[in-house]
């Protein structure tokens, strides 16, 4: 099986997962339109968010991120993730910028972007099981993404996030084994953490 067999088969998951968090996020997302936000303690903002992806990690898949408010509309931030299905890994760093139309940055609807390394690798054996190496490939993700976040509590600490998005990787084959490989990859999160 090649890096490419088996990143097309690790993504099937990851579409199902996406599909999974959509359908039970929908209602949430319109029931949530239609309530009005809380009054904001101006003396209580937060311009920082470090999350991770509870959910993601009971299946395996670990991923961190860290946001901050660039000004009043836009935040950059930088999130990095990895998981292993039997003998493919797939790890990943990004750097994310996101833009909330509301002019409330780490709170409502955002837009985003996302661009950085993305490396696949996998064992590869003989005829006879008996000789195992690692072939690995590196490319360049590429994506999009669209969320919502909020931040909550009596002090304004406790963050949570949910959006999709999908992602393009461009491979860089040096040996030419794959040729001008790309994968596309569905996105999906439900993120927690603390705002500061």
């Amino acid at each position: 099986m090649t890096v490419r067999d088996s990143a097309r088969a690790a993504a099937r998951p990851l579409c199902t997962l996406a599909l999974l968090l959509g359908a039970a996020l929908a209602p949430a997302a319109a029931a949530a339109q239609n309530t009005s936000p809380a009054p904001v303690d101006s003396s209580l903002v937060r311009n920082q968010v470090i999350s991770i992806l509870p959910i993601h990690a009971i299946f395996g898949f670990y991923a961190g991120e860290y946001e901050r408010t660039l000004n009043q509309t836009v935040t950059l931030g930088l999130g990095a993730s990895y998981f292993s299905i039997e003998d493919l890994r797939y790890s990943t760093v990004e750097a994310k910028l996101r833009y909330y139309p509301s002019g409330d940055p780490l709170q409502g609807l955002s837009f985003g972007v996302t661009a950085g390394p993305t490396m696949l690798s996998d064992r590869e054996y003989n005829d006879s099981y008996d000789d195992v190496r690692r072939e690995s490939i590196n490319g360049l993700g590429i994506g999009i993404e669209i969320a919502r976040s909020q931040i909550l509590g009596v002090d304004r600490r406790f963050y949570y996030g949910y959006g999709a998005g999908a992602k393009r990787v461009f491979f860089n084959d040096s040996e030419d084994q794959f040729g001008d490989a790309q994968l596309i990859i569905p996105t999906a999160r439900l993120s927690v953490g603390y705002a500061f």
